[in-house]
């Protein structure tokens, strides 16, 4: 596990309940950074692994155990809205505050009642993980927020961490089984379990109870010890072993994939459509953060690392190949088709997603949208209010 694994994680102890992780045995496995940037860093990692631990015990604030009731729901969104709501949300995305979630325009609202942790795309609506029990005590409910403005609770296990289609009314999450694990395909709209099929690999690697999930297409991909296992959820046969231990990244019927999760891979014959491991550089031990569209038709790729103070603020950030300060870090975007190339500032914690594979980065209140293809952004506005600003379109939220 390198350093980007160890803030994703800090970051979903801040938004999740999970079991507190191994992180000493987690690190010795997977640790691949080179020495000299380690020795940079060494006390900063500390403290990381210090907030880590201390967080997924006690996150900190009110303890507060009131759960998802749709009597709490309001919507500024009317039937006249709906055909603009949905394809605002296609190419602006979702974001939330507080208990308010939006789809792309500050006018498309929808207030939950309920604070809203996480959020993950479907074709036209989005999955949110809502709590207001922000010690992490309580089961976090589910719920499916369409862009009608329609708000449904789904009823899955608290704890899991699913794994949603942009471009399909679906999710999966995985359950423990009484050998092995098993997948549960649901129609998002409707919270009906469509598939269920179940699969035997060893996991160790990330310290949940079950192993995290990507769905795209007819397949799910599991993030199991040595490789991600890829799964036609319609048949429960294992279509491909794709190597690389990570979070899966999926979208449009691809996966990320390979060494530093730099192979574009299409499922199903595994065929290798792209690589973005030259952004790296040549040699063993570099770092590189690469994440695929919703639609799989770009990869997100950052070579810069964040450097954090004791109190887990960002304070530089060092080039993940030389291990050299960056005062003004960038990201690399690579249509996958094309091999075409455009840059934008930020590193890769930076951004989230839209549906239709934009790139999505908030800074205080403003939210800003970039084209993959030509680096083009445009910006609006949220209305002042209380709390930090939420993306959909990252695996483990914002």
């Amino acid at each position: 596990m390198t350093d980007l694994m160890i803030d994703r994680i800090r970051e979903h102890v801040a938004a999740e309940t999970v079991p507190e992780l191994p992180l000493t045995d987690v690190l010795r496995r997977g640790r691949r950074v080179r020495r000299r940037r380690a020795a940079v860093r060494g006390g900063l990692t500390t403290a990381v692994v210090g907030a880590l631990l201390g967080g997924a015990v006690v996150i900190g604030g009110a303890h507060d155990k009131t759960s998802f009731s749709a009597d709490g729901v309001t919507s500024s969104i009317s039937q006249d809205d709906v055909e603009r709501v949905a394809a605002a949300y296609r190419t602006g995305g979702a974001f939330s505050r507080g208990h308010t979630l939006w789809f792309s325009d500050p006018d498309f609202s929808v207030d939950l009642g309920v604070t809203v942790q996480l959020m993950y795309y479907t074709a036209d609506g989005v999955i949110a993980g809502v709590t207001n029990d922000v010690r992490g005590d309580a089961r976090r409910d589910y719920v499916y927020v369409g862009t009608d403005g329609s708000v449904r609770r789904l009823d899955l296990p608290g704890k899991v961490v699913p794994g949603a289609d942009a471009q399909a009314d679906r999710f999966a999450y995985v359950t423990r089984a009484s050998t092995g694990f098993e997948v549960h395909v649901v129609e998002a709209s409707t919270g009906r379990e469509i598939a269920t099929t179940g699969f035997d690999a060893p996991y160790t690697w990330a310290g949940w109870d079950v192993p995290p999930i990507g769905l795209t297409g007819d397949y799910v991909v599991v993030g199991v010890d040595g490789a991600q296992r890829v799964i036609d959820w319609r048949t429960g046969r294992t279509a491909a072993e794709v190597p690389g231990v990570q979070l899966p990244s999926v979208g449009g019927g691809r996966a990320l994939g390979g060494e530093l999760e730099a192979d574009v891979l299409r499922l199903g014959p595994s065929e290798r459509l792209r690589s973005v491991r030259d952004l790296a550089g040549p040699g063993d031990g570099v770092f590189a953060m690469n994440a695929l569209s919703p639609d799989g038709r770009f990869v997100l790729t950052s070579t810069t690392m964040r450097m954090l103070g004791r109190d887990g603020q960002v304070i530089g950030y060092s080039d993940g190949r030389t291990g050299e300060d960056v005062e003004s870090p960038v990201v690399t975007v690579t249509s996958v088709d094309s091999g075409r190339r455009v840059t934008l500032p930020g590193d890769g914690f930076d951004y989230g997603w839209t549906p239709d594979g934009r790139l999505m980065r908030v800074d205080g209140r403003t939210v800003t949208t970039c084209d993959g293809a030509t680096g083009a952004c445009t910006e609006r506005s949220v209305p002042d209010g209380p709390g930090t600003i939420k993306m959909a379109g990252k695996y483990l939220g914002s």
